[in-house]
């Protein structure tokens, strides 16, 4: 007969991984970069012991919350814009999702150190964004000089969005960008950007540099 314990210390330890990171998603989006690994353990119900033998460093622990949110929102879109019979929908689905999870998550990508911790997420995103633009210019609904380099950039620009404040003088200033994430304004900018990418209007590009 099986002995029953190493299944119970398995399903104590994935429980103990569900509350750690979900504790984390809470206080990051409460606290930021201020969250600190002991109060995330408290929040979790585990020790701290627990959590360091889980996530060995913060930064583990900063992709782990950002893993969750891609596979939970990210994912299902890539999936539907991969198979929708409308290429245009697909390209605003794809364009829209980063922000969005961006959003949501301010606090995590404010506590994380260094942004290269999210390449492999990343690619993933971009890989399948590329199959999606390509489909969409087959079907001559978005330019044909734009190219997978850059829809890094132009997600950035939505991203960056959420930094700048409404107010002109404090952009103009430069300070806005001190003030924090600025709520859903970035859809604005999504909507200037999806009619640059139609091809009707559309007047050559500047190479790629």
């Amino acid at each position: 007969m099986s002995d029953p314990a190493p299944r119970r210390r398995r399903a104590d330890a994935a429980r103990n991984v569900e509350h750690i990171v979900l504790a984390a998603r809470e206080l990051f989006a409460e606290q930021g970069a201020r969250a600190q690994l002991g109060s995330i353990a408290r929040h979790a119900g585990v020790a701290e012991a627990t959590l360091y033998r889980h996530f060995a460093s913060k930064e583990e622990l900063i992709h782990a919350v950002v893993e969750r949110r891609f596979d939970e929102d990210v994912q299902p879109v890539i999936q539907n814009a991969l198979r929708d019979a409308d290429p245009w929908r697909a390209v605003v689905a794809m364009l829209g999702v980063v922000p969005t999870v961006a959003e949501v998550e301010q606090g995590t990508f404010a506590a994380a150190g260094n942004p290269a911790m999210f390449l492999g997420l990343a690619s993933r995103y971009f890989e399948s964004f590329a199959v999606v633009l390509r489909r969409a210019q087959q079907a001559g609904v978005v330019r044909a000089d734009l190219t997978p380099e850059d829809l890094p950039r132009l997600t950035t620009m939505l991203v960056g969005a959420q930094s700048l404040g409404t107010d002109p003088d404090t952009i103009m200033a430069g300070t806005a960008l001190c003030e924090g994430p600025s709520g859903d304004g970035w859809r604005r900018y999504l909507a200037l950007l999806l009619d640059a990418l139609r091809p009707a209007a559309a007047t050559a590009l500047p190479p790629l540099r």
